[in-house]
């Protein structure tokens, strides 16, 4: 049996304030709610509810260890118990396995057909495996349990948004946030259908209000961040860059575009540790290695920069960025003839190539 370390004012609660905080239905912290049944399984260890509501709060505060022994012991004293096979599969889900996950989504939808959350959440776990068809089919049925239900609405419009097929994802995605006008999320998912209809402002408008109600939004400040250095509006790409990695530092590709955009603007040594973290998270990324030679092209490191420009066109041979960059860095060492190959491969490629180089301020 696993005992928590208690505050001591939680340490023993009364065998009815145990229950009563255990089994709360208001809304008690989490912590109090663990000490509630940890009090309770002291005295009754195989109270099964008590271990799956326990097993559902070590899931919230990311111990899915203990939430897994929590709920696997509770499933096994009560195996007709639904909501516990239905939260052992969130863990599953959070744990990144699919499969276990859909099994026990399975086994709650066997003994409780009529809740929807068990085939939305299910609908989840096929399109974590990109199974289109089956996720679709159970985003169906749970809105067809509940037609109210925004959540479902919103996952089905982005399945419907993965696979291209915007007129349907937008039709959903605004159905959800009529229903529920207070989930960022959704605002975000309907602002890339704007944004990849070129309706620029409408797309910023959805950002905005999805990052007003999800200040923590990693992905969509990315995804903003993104739209404004599009714009060459540079000082605020480098704002929401900053914003994205200060709520989730594990994507290589943010560090990336922010050291780019650093370069852009001259901040280049800082720029430079941008692409280091970014190629300690993703080494010999083409995109990264590109940003990075642009850094040494500004610095007037012109051999760093082509041996750059070089892996970066390994790895991505037809890279019309670093076809460009790595002809102007010749041009610039006086290697004349092989820098107007690149430059011509480059433009071959992208005829707006020099443009683009002239808003990094190089030319």
């Amino acid at each position: 049996m696993i005992l928590l370390a208690l505050p001591a004012a939680a340490q023993s609660p009364s065998p009815a304030r145990a229950r009563q905080w255990c089994f709360a239905t208001s809304k008690l912290g989490d912590d109090q709610r663990l000490a509630g049944c940890s009090a309770v399984l002291q005295a009754n260890p195989s109270n099964a509810v008590t271990l799956a509501n326990r097993g559902e709060m070590f899931r919230r505060k990311g111990e899915t260890e203990r939430a897994l022994a929590d709920l696997n012991r509770a499933i096994d004293l009560d195996p007709k118990d639904a909501i516990a096979w239905y939260n052992r599969g969130i863990v599953y889900d959070d744990l990144g396995d699919r499969d276990h996950a859909i099994s026990d989504y399975t086994s709650a939808i066997r003994l409780r057909p009529g809740d929807p959350s068990y085939y939305n959440n299910r609908g989840n776990s096929y399109a974590g495996k990109d199974d289109y068809a089956h996720a679709l089919a159970d985003y169906d049925q749970a809105i067809k349990l509940d037609p109210k239900f925004a959540l479902a609405y919103y996952n089905r419009g982005s399945a419907y948004r993965e696979h291209d097929e915007a007129s349907r994802a937008l039709a959903d995605l605004d159905l959800s946030i009529k229903l529920d006008p207070t989930y960022g999320p959704a605002y975000g998912n309907r602002a890339r259908i704007y944004r990849d209809r070129g309706d620029r402002a409408r797309a910023l408008a959805d950002f905005d209000k999805s990052l007003q109600l999800s200040s923590n939004n990693d992905l969509d400040f990315y995804a903003r961040a993104s739209m404004y250095f599009d714009e060459h509006d540079y000082a605020r790409a480098l704002e929401d860059y900053d914003r994205s990695i200060k709520a989730n530092a594990s994507y290589a590709a943010v560090f990336n575009s922010r050291c780019m955009t650093r370069a852009i603007v001259g901040r280049l040594q800082e720029a430079l540790a941008d692409c280091e973290q970014s190629l300690k998270m993703a080494p010999n990324d083409p995109y990264t290695l590109d940003s990075r030679a642009l850094t040494y092209l500004k610095l007037g490191n012109l051999d760093a920069a082509i041996a750059d420009y070089d892996a970066a066109l390994s790895a991505k041979p037809a890279y019309d960025s670093s076809l460009y960059g790595r002809g102007l860095a010749k041009r610039k060492k006086g290697d004349n003839e092989a820098a107007e190959r690149d430059i011509a491969a480059a433009k071959a490629i992208n005829a707006k190539i020099a443009d683009e180089f002239a808003h990094y301020g190089i030319e």
